[in-house]
């Protein structure tokens, strides 16, 4: 009875030393390498936009070089010349600006003990990355679905999350490289019709990529399983599309329906500012009675679309 009892003693010291990590009240501002290092591991955990190529900065508002592609600068040269240059390198910007978010979440004690030690994982660690996983998760949803004029379904109040930027979505529909399926039914040949609406400067970028999400990816994938033979215009491989006229496709994870992209993933940049601040808490009654800690985590963000040129989208009631 006395070995049970040390057990259960034991058993309970070691929870209660472990959990003594993340009962710690934190307020971290993070210097601006570190913080700039957080947000990089953070957004690994996204599913598209470690693709992306994100910029980190320490002014909230600027203006980044625009996604520019010129051709047939080359000229003969005779002696004659003028040094006048060709105009083909020039620096045209287009402006950003962040806007403050948060995360914040109450993390039970019990959840963190229980998941984490029958890994044999260290606490506090996986407690930061489950901060890290959920934060991720959702300003690739905001940084895509943004709108400031999002409402409510009573059509009047602000969308509290969609509403906070217009993201990546809004600004490539300021395009007007467009195909409109209205009703219809997505088929193959319209994404490779739409191909030809890009310039052939932009359909040689190596990064030019089909955006869209599952419903519509998993449409293309029944259309393709259905056809009698292999045209050469889609590629299957061990029954997954990869590609489409030659470019490959990017399944956006809670991408809105209605739409779907052809651009280069270089044209989409994800801006955050290295100024990060992380609190956590476990004072106060609140916390002693759910028996948690609660996490809070500031960031600064913007989505900005370098070129509406290298753009071309589509719209459907069906995609």
């Amino acid at each position: 009875m006395e070995v049970n009892n040390m057990t259960a003693n034991s058993s309970l010291i070691s929870k209660e030393q472990q959990l003594a990590s993340i009962r710690k009240s934190v307020n971290l501002v993070m210097p601006k390498k570190e913080a700039e290092a957080f947000l990089v591991d953070t957004l690994k955990m996204a599913s598209t936009l470690p693709k992306l190529r994100a910029k980190y900065t320490d002014v909230p508002s600027s203006k980044i070089p625009k996604l520019k592609v010129k051709s047939r600068q080359i000229r003969e040269h005779t002696g004659d010349e003028q040094p006048t240059g060709t105009g083909s390198i020039d620096t045209p910007q287009v402006p950003y600006s962040v806007r403050k978010v948060y995360w914040d979440e109450w993390i039970k004690d019990d959840d963190v003990w229980y998941n984490n030690t029958a890994r044999g994982d260290d606490v506090e660690t996986k407690t930061i990355d489950l901060v890290q996983g959920q934060f991720s998760v959702d300003i690739q949803d905001l940084l895509f679905n943004g709108d400031a004029d999002a409402k409510l379904a009573d059509g009047t109040t602000p969308d509290p999350f969609l509403s906070i930027l217009d993201g990546f979505v809004k600004k490539m529909k300021a395009s007007t490289i467009k195909t409109a399926l209205g009703a219809a039914e997505p088929t193959i040949d319209d994404f490779v019709n739409h191909v030809l609406l890009l310039d052939e400067k932009y359909l040689n970028m190596t990064d030019l990529t089909w955006i869209m999400n599952r419903r519509t990816y998993q449409k293309l994938v029944a259309l393709v399983q259905k056809r009698p033979t292999t045209l050469g215009d889609v590629t299957l491989v061990n029954g997954k599309l990869t590609e489409i006229a030659g470019y490959p496709i990017e399944v956006v994870q809670s991408l809105q329906s209605g739409f779907v992209a052809l651009t280069p993933l270089s044209n989409l940049v994800p801006v955050f500012t290295r100024d990060l601040r992380y609190k956590r808490t476990a004072d106060g009654a609140t916390a002693a009675i759910k028996d948690s800690t609660y996490h809070i985590l500031f960031a600064y963000a913007d989505a900005v679309v370098l070129e509406l040129e290298a753009v071309a989208w589509m719209s459907g009631d069906k995609l």
